[in-house]
This record gives structure tokens, C-alpha cells and sequence, in this order.
């Protein structure tokens, strides 16, 4: 999936938020002052073309939903970055955050025996 802007994903986490939503519903929750319907429209357009969301008819108008929920989009997003940046490699992102320290060593063996007891 293509990567998202910042008010991409912003349109995107108000579909999680609130669930299938038309245009105007979505203009409600944004906070004033309120971008222009077209402007919305368009980036709600983008996250189609993009996959994120799918629309249904009704009348005269789209009701759109989010295709992927907050938990899968995530998972794109981290696997994507480990791919781009750690050689795919889930080891060198650990190792990243122990030498940023940014994970001491308590949470790493934590981590670890987490992981062993999910195994058995």
C-alpha cells in the first residue's frame, strides 16, 4: 500500500475513530475552521485510489469505509519501515533501540522471556 500524507492519515484515523461515514458527516469532525468539502473530498479520493478506503452508493451520494483497520495499518507501516531502513530485519530494529537507548536491558530480557513463554 502507497504511504499516506499527514491529513491522509488524519482522514484515515476519523474512519477508525467513527466508523462508515459520508463527506458532509465527515466535515463534522474535523475542528474549525473547517476545510472545504472539495478538499476533503479529494483526499478521501487519494485514500481510495490508494486502498485504504472503499465507498458504497446511496442515493446521490458515498458512504465510505476504511478497508483496513488501525492494528493492520500498523503492521504495513512498521514492516514497511524495518524492510526500508533494518534490511528486514527485525533484530536490527531491537538493537537500534538498545543502542539509542531507548530500551534498556531490563525490557529487552522482558521482551525476551515474553516472547519464550507466548512460544510454549
Amino acid at each position: 500500500m502507497e504511504k499516506l500524507t499527514a491529513k491522509e492519515d488524519e482522514i484515515l484515523r476519523m474512519f477508525w475513530a467513527y466508523g462508515p461515514m459520508f463527506i458532509q458527516d465527515l466535515l463534522k469532525h474535523f475542528p474549525d475552521p473547517k476545510p472545504h468539502y472539495n478538499t476533503v473530498a479529494t483526499q478521501v479520493g487519494f485514500l481510495e485510489d490508494k486502498g485504504y478506503l472503499a465507498r458504497e452508493k446511496f442515493a446521490n451520494a458515498y458512504r465510505y469505509h476504511a478497508l483496513v483497520n488501525e492494528q493492520e495499518f500498523a503492521d504495513l507501516v512498521i514492516s514497511d519501515t524495518v524492510e526500508k531502513f533494518y534490511d528486514n530485519s527485525y533484530a536490527s530494529v531491537v538493537s537500534h533501540f538498545v543502542r539509542d537507548e531507548k530500551m534498556d536491558l531490563d525490557e529487552l530480557k522482558a521482551l525476551i522471556a515474553q516472547i519464550e513463554n507466548q512460544r510454549k
